[in-house]
Parts: structure tokens; C-alpha cells; sequence
């Protein structure tokens, strides 16, 4: 039987990159997304035409923390297993000081923190048993504070305290790392100076989805690497 890889936020953008990475090296894939109905059952359409029965949809919000123990029964019920989990979903917005207020809180939380924490939980005997591994989503630029996302930046830095801390709990049955993406995509509104940002990279260019989705397969293959956080990110955050 293929291995089985959940990835949460898996419908578009570097979610799905890595749900084509994965697939493309023979694992089944259970693609989670809240939202994202059209781009997700184009996604399982497209996989399944390259293999049947090779991706199931899970439609979920992480902000249901009553529900994720119904949610993770539902991801075994499946395939029967779970052999690496890729917390990629995360909520993303401004916080500015004077206008953030506890739904904010919640939401980006509960995403980014207290899903992955959640999930490992729930997955923990299942994936133990198949020297499993976890893969979180960070961001390149918490290390260095964010200016208006300051909530945010609390979840990822959270994030990654967890990434070590499960890291060690879990050693050596499950290996834990995260990936934390630079700059990918330039906001659509048109807020970022392209010029300028790609200034600040010295490997002189914007990164790609296909960059990261290689760096989540490569924590996943190398057996010997855990409780790290591996920043993608053109050496943007080395300035």
C-alpha cells in the first residue's frame, strides 16, 4: 500500500504544490482545505486522471476546535493510516496595533498554533507506528518581527517553539521540522515594490511554490534531520 500524507490547506497555492509533490512520488494524498471547493476538486480531478483513487477532499475549519478528533477519525477512515502530516494551512492578515481584537487572536491561533498541536495529537498513535513524520509551515520573517502583523508573527513564532518541542517529545519514533517560506507571491494589491524586495534577496529572485514543496519532501526523505527549521527564503533573512 502507498504511503499516506495529510496536508492541511492543501487546495491551492504552495499547499497544493506539495499534494502534487508528494503525489508525483507515489504517495495517496488526503487534502484538506476549508474554502477552497472549486481549486480542491480541481485538484482531485487532475490527480486522480494521472492515478485513480490516489487523493481524498476533506472540507474542515481549523477554527472547529470541538471537532478535531471527528476530523482526524474522518482523515483514517480514508486510507486507513497516516504516514506524514503537513501542517500548511495558516491564516494571514494584518494586526496593526490599534485595530486587532480577540477574533483575531482566534483565528490565527488556532490555525497556525493550536491545529498543528491538535492534529499531531490525534494522529500521534497512528503515526508512530509508521516512524511517521511532521512537516509545519513557518514564515522566513518571524525571527525578525513583522510590522502590523504582530499576531501573526506571535502564531509562527509559536509554531516553530512547537516544532522543536514535539521534536524532542516525539524522538526517535516521529521526526518534526518545519519549512518557513520567504517571499513566494508579491500581495495582489499591489503593496509590495517587487524591485525592492527582490533587492533585499541575495540569491536575486522571488521564490516559487515548486521551492518550497522540494523542501517539504526533503525533511520528509532524510531520516536524520529533526527539531529544525529550514529557512527557504533566497538568504532574505541572513540581511
Amino acid at each position: 500500500m502507498n504511503k499516506v500524507v495529510l496536508i492541511t490547506g492543501g487546495a491551492k497555492r504552495i499547499g497544493k504544490s506539495i499534494c502534487e509533490k508528494f503525489h508525483k512520488n507515489d504517495f495517496s494524498i488526503i487534502c484538506h482545505y476549508n474554502s477552497s471547493d472549486k481549486e480542491a476538486n480541481e485538484l482531485k480531478e487532475k490527480l486522480n486522471a494521472i492515478r485513480k483513487n490516489s487523493i481524498e477532499l476533506i472540507k474542515f475549519d481549523l477554527n472547529d476546535v470541538k471537532n478535531y478528533q471527528s476530523f482526524c477519525d474522518e482523515v483514517l477512515n480514508k486510507y486507513g493510516k497516516v504516514d506524514v502530516l503537513i501542517n500548511n494551512a495558516s491564516s494571514f492578515f494584518a494586526t496593526p496595533l490599534t485595530e486587532d481584537n480577540m477574533s483575531d487572536w482566534d483565528d490565527l491561533i488556532n490555525s497556525n498554533v493550536k491545529g498543528p498541536l491538535a492534529l499531531t495529537k490525534h494522529l500521534v498513535e497512528n503515526l508512530k507506528e509508521n516512524s511517521g513524520a511532521v512537516i509545519n509551515l513557518s514564515d522566513a520573517m518571524v525571527a525578525k518581527g513583522m510590522k502590523n502583523y504582530s499576531i501573526y508573527a506571535v502564531a509562527k513564532g509559536g509554531l516553530e517553539s512547537l516544532t522543536k518541542s514535539l521534536a524532542k517529545e516525539l524522538a526517535p519514533d516521529i521526526r518534526v521540522n518545519a519549512v518557513a517560506p520567504g517571499a513566494i507571491l508579491l500581495p495582489s494589491d499591489g503593496s509590495s515594490d517587487e524591485e525592492k524586495l527582490i533587492s533585499s534577496i541575495p540569491l536575486g529572485r522571488i521564490g516559487n511554490e515548486k521551492d518550497i514543496s522540494s523542501a517539504v519532501f526533503h525533511l520528509y526523505k532524510n531520516k536524520y534531520i529533526t527539531g529544525q527549521i529550514l529557512r527557504v527564503d533566497g538568504g532574505r533573512s541572513l540581511n
